[in-house]
C-alpha cells in the first residue's frame, strides 16, 4: 500500500473501517417481549465498532435502535423492529464497504495517473475472461471477482500443478 502513495494514517483507517464492517456482522439485536421493539441486550461488540469508528456509543445505538424522523415540520423518534435495526446494520456495513472500496480505487487510480490526463490510467481486475474495466464497482461485484479468481487459482492448481 506504500508504493501505491498511502499514508501510515490512510492504512489504518482502512483497517479500521474493515474490522468496523466485519464487527457488525457480530452485532446481535432481540426482541423486546411487549413489543416490536428491538433492542440490544450487550453493547460490547456496538462499543468495538464506534471506537473503531469514532462515533458516540450512545448516539450510534439510539441512531439505530431509535432514529429520528421528519414527520412534517416535527422531528420525531420511531422505535425499530428486530428485523429493521438487523436492514440497518447490514445496509450501513455494505455501505461502508463500498465507500472504502471506491476511495481506494480512485486513490490508486490516481497514484498511476502519472500523465495528469483522464482516463489513462485504470484499475482492471483479472478474472476467468480476463480484465475488466469497470465505470462502477460494487460490493457484489468484488464478491463476484474475488470468487472466480479462487476458481481460477483452483483451476490453475489442478491443471498445472496436480497434472504434472
Amino acid at each position: 500500500m506504500e508504493i501505491m502513495g498511502f499514508s501510515i494514517d490512510e492504512m489504518n483507517s482502512i483497517l479500521k473501517i474493515i474490522s468496523a464492517v466485519l464487527h457488525f456482522g457480530n452485532m446481535v439485536f432481540k426482541q423486546e417481549r411487549n413489543s416490536d421493539q428491538a433492542v440490544l441486550p450487550d453493547n460490547t461488540v456496538a462499543q468495538k465498532v464506534c471506537r473503531l469508528l469514532g462515533v458516540s456509543v450512545t448516539d450510534f445505538t439510539k441512531g439505530l435502535l431509535k432514529p429520528k424522523v421528519k414527520v412534517g415540520r416535527e422531528v420525531v423518534t420511531r422505535a425499530q423492529s428486530k428485523e429493521q435495526v438487523e436492514f440497518a446494520v447490514e445496509a450501513i456495513s455494505k455501505a461502508l464497504y463500498e465507500r472504502l472500496f471506491k476511495w481506494i480505487v480512485y486513490k490508486i487510480n490516481k497514484s498511476l495517473d502519472r500523465t495528469r490526463r483522464e482516463g489513462t490510467s485504470f484499475i482492471g481486475i483479472l478474472d476467468i475472461a480476463g480484465f475488466e474495466i469497470f465505470q462502477l464497482n460494487s460490493f457484489e461485484q468484488i464478491c463476484i471477482n474475488y470468487t472466480n479468481e479462487k476458481l481460477q487459482q483452483l483451476f490453475n492448481h489442478h491443471m498445472f500443478i496436480l497434472e504434472q
